[in-house]
């Protein structure tokens, strides 16, 4: 189900809060992967935010915002694996992207674009070593309002 670029935006640009309050849990040294539902402040679309911790690289991170269940609409790759663009794509084709590095829906493309983080229009990031920041920054890029609190775990 791809959407158009007008649609993917006014999605993304769309006010969110969490559909429960419950502590977001935030391991620093244990693998995690869980989902939390999202709704549009008018409670007309559904939303997924996904947090990941990798298992056998700690270090990696990723978020993601999806949208009617399985459109990504944005993702945070953080100490992941490398990705390559496309050679067609508008931004930088062809080249290679280390991580952190950020995907947001492109039309035609959908998340196969990987964008440097500084080039990101909106994203502002203030930490890219501290995990739980680049997931408050994350959030607020997503439109994401009145985020539980996020709870340290070891």
């Amino acid at each position: 189900m791809a959407l158009t670029q007008t649609e993917a935006d006014a999605l993304l640009q769309m006010n969110k809060e969490f559909a429960d309050n419950d502590p977001l849990e935030f391991w620093q040294t244990q693998p995690m992967r869980y989902e939390r539902l999202l709704l549009s402040v008018d409670r007309r679309e559904q939303f997924i935010l996904d947090i990941e911790r990798g298992r056998r690289n700690r270090a990696r991170l990723k978020y993601q915002n999806r949208a009617r269940k399985v459109i990504v609409l944005a993702r945070f790759d953080i100490n992941g694996p490398a990705h390559r663009n496309p050679p067609d794509a508008p931004y930088r084709p062809g080249e290679r992207f280390d991580c952190p590095h950020f995907h947001r829906y492109t039309e035609g493309y959908e998340t196969r674009i990987a964008y440097y983080v500084a080039d990101v229009p909106g994203l502002t990031v203030r930490d890219l070593n501290n995990g739980v920041f680049c997931l408050e920054d994350f959030l607020r890029y997503c439109r994401v309002q009145n985020a539980p609190n996020i709870q340290m775990m070891v």
